[in-house]
């Protein structure tokens, strides 16, 4: 190996360069999974609760803290909380966005018609998370998962007039999905990758 080694050192800078870019392609592939589970999967429970699926504690009942009545109880976002949330919060904060962009258009979320709004941003969270695990779609899933909670904080801020210090779990969301649009390539080349070393030495030209 070593007399090899002397008579063509290219072979082991070009072996040393394969393993350094299939070490850090899987240093990648690990971050990108901890990501779309740990924090990313909460879109799940958050659209499974805005469907009303008795599953993951969402049928649990209304904690009067989350519509700002005194309580010994913490809002956990189930059905009951985020039917209330979109009936007295939501809509008017998205009706109120679309009246300022001159969108001839009003979202409703009450009994009557089935909390439309709550099933329409479930069907966006649900979408956008399993595009995230799609061969070729992962990057448009993020960007959604990214829009969606964009909105998320701008209704926060806007509406509700909370600090950005309250907003930590909305933020932690928002960068998980940023960087998965970032570190996520949908097939695309992000760099040359190294060619693997040739066996033996150079042909001679007869």
């Amino acid at each position: 190996f070593f007399f090899c080694l002397l008579l063509n050192p290219s072979i082991f800078i070009t072996h040393l360069t394969h393993n350094y870019y299939i070490g850090k392609k899987m240093a990648k592939s690990t971050i990108l999974t901890v990501l779309k589970i740990i924090p990313l999967a909460l879109y799940l429970r958050a659209a499974s609760c805005k469907l009303a699926l008795p599953i993951l504690g969402c049928d649990g009942p209304l904690c009067p803290v989350a519509i700002g009545k005194s309580g010994d109880c913490t809002p956990t976002a189930n059905t009951a909380e985020c039917y209330a949330w979109c009936e007295h919060a939501w809509t008017p904060w998205a009706n109120n966005l679309l009246s300022t962009f001159k969108i001839p258009y009003k979202v409703r979320c009450n009994k009557s018609n089935g909390y439309e709004l709550a099933k329409i941003i479930a069907a966006v969270e649900i979408i956008g998370y399993l595009m995230l695990w799609m061969p070729g779609k992962a990057k448009k899933g993020a960007f959604i998962l990214t829009a969606t909670m964009a909105f998320a904080i701008h209704f926060h801020v806007t509406f509700l007039k909370d600090s950005v210090d309250k907003l930590g779990l909305q933020f932690a969301l928002i960068f998980a999905s940023l960087a998965v649009y970032v570190m996520e390539t949908d097939g695309k080349k992000s760099g040359s990758k190294p060619r693997p070393p040739k066996r033996g030495g150079s042909k001679k030209r007869n």
